[in-house]
């Protein structure tokens, strides 16, 4: 009985062990599997509950599901867009629903806490370590990965267990809010240990030396900052961050990355040719295939029929190299709202919830930090296809599985 009645937040901790220590090609590998187990242990917790696992709140969860769907019926080559939206499918029902069911209490919330935690930090570790030593022996011995001779050569950026710069600063942006959780606990050891977390996941975003990931960390504090009414310390790191922006412009490769020009108009910026070439092409498609788009995957299958320049791209390249915008492309206007409509009722819940908590400081911060990490990954989602790659797209369905369970939690 004791086994049966946590087994489905081992399940959840498990999984985040997976996506912490398991590199990309591995999570690719054994995709299928872990679809099969993430729909099993939905299917045990329906069985054990009932109807009642099913609230109002999760409309526009079933809006979003649904919509991003209905490409695959019109797509040239269906197999391969219905293969990418199961893979997108279930992972988010599943945990949606198994983390808002599993972790509304505070003794289980914890527990969570601890875990990523303490892998956050090990992740971290590694990613020192790659730095200082230009090696890592996950991708020199054990694992074929195809980032690896490009980033360990010159400035090493490190990849740790996660395969790719970018997504091993997905994965820390997300985790730093839960080490200033563990910091603010009243046990020393934990409290050390939160300390110690805030230091390596900082320092090791900043070495990955990614924009979109730099912008995620600046849009994360923002938003926690302006939401904690904390206005002083957000002037304080405005100017700051001002200041550093105009001295790392005239620094050297990497530091320059972060600079004003690097970050907008060189190669890949905000403002580059290369975006606008990618919003030329998404354009193109959106007006041949306006509701449902082009299908999922299908921008790399058909890049070459609407991409508006001469000359080849490389493979790494043929994609809108942003999430917003394959969605776009891929599923149409209709899954673009349902899209849109989803994190609105997200950041809705989020905010009835933090107004209700104000007499509860504690748990106020809890879930404005869960909100933080949630905002880090979706403006970081500006940068990549974030919902193509195994480990940061699950961590994306346990935000907002944290979110929904606050939310239902009626005892805060």
């Amino acid at each position: 009985m004791q086994i049966s009645k946590y087994i489905g937040k081992l399940f959840v901790i498990i999984l985040f062990i997976w996506i912490s220590l398991a590199p990309a090609s591995i999570q690719q590998r054994y995709h299928i599997t872990t679809n099969i187990f993430l729909f099993l242990f939905f299917i045990d917790l329906w069985a054990k509950k009932g109807k009642p696992i099913f609230k109002r709140s999760d409309f526009s969860l079933w809006v979003f599901l649904i919509a991003i769907g209905l490409n695959v019926f019109f797509a040239q080559q269906r197999n391969a867009a219905l293969g990418t939206y199961l893979n997108i499918f279930l992972p988010m029902l599943s945990i949606y629903y198994l983390v808002s069911e599993n972790f509304s209490d505070e003794a289980s919330f914890s527990d969570l806490v601890k875990t990523i935690s303490i892998f956050s930090i090990l992740v971290a570790l590694l990613g020192m370590a790659e730095c200082v030593f230009r090696f890592n022996p996950i991708y020199q011995y054990l694992i074929d990965n195809s980032y690896y001779r490009r980033y360990i050569t010159g400035f090493v950026r490190p990849m740790s267990t996660q395969f790719n710069p970018v997504v091993l600063g997905s994965y820390l942006i997300a985790s730093l809010p839960f080490n200033f959780l563990l910091f603010k606990q009243n046990k020393s050891l934990w409290k050390i240990l939160g300390a110690v977390g805030i230091v390596l996941n900082t320092v090791v975003i900043i070495l990955t030396f990614s924009r979109s990931i730099f912008l995620g960390l600046i849009g994360m504090i923002i938003f926690y900052l302006f939401l904690g009414k904390k206005f002083r310390a957000l002037f304080a790191f405005s100017i700051s961050l001002l200041i550093l922006t105009i001295v790392v412009t005239y620094l050297p490769y990497p530091f320059n990355r972060f600079g004003i020009n690097l970050m907008t108009t060189g190669s890949f910026g905000m403002v580059s040719d290369y975006r606008f070439q990618r919003c030329a092409m998404v354009g193109r498609i959106i007006k041949e295939h306006p509701f449902v788009g082009i299908g999922f995957q299908h921008v790399r299958i058909r890049f070459y029929e609407y991409y508006p320049y001469r000359g080849r791209v490389p493979y790494e390249f043929m994609i809108p190299d942003n999430m917003y915008l394959t969605i776009l492309a891929e599923t149409g206007i209709v899954g673009f709202l349902g899209f849109f409509i989803f994190i609105f009722s997200i950041f809705k819940k989020a905010q009835r919830k933090l107004k209700i908590l104000s007499a509860a400081p504690q748990k106020k911060q809890e879930l404005l930090l869960i909100l933080s990490a949630f905002v880090g990954l979706s403006v970081n989602m500006a940068g990549y296809e974030l919902f193509y790659w195994p480990n940061p797209y699950i961590y994306f369905c346990i935000l907002i599985g944290l979110i929904e369970a606050d939310y239902r939690n009626p005892g805060t």
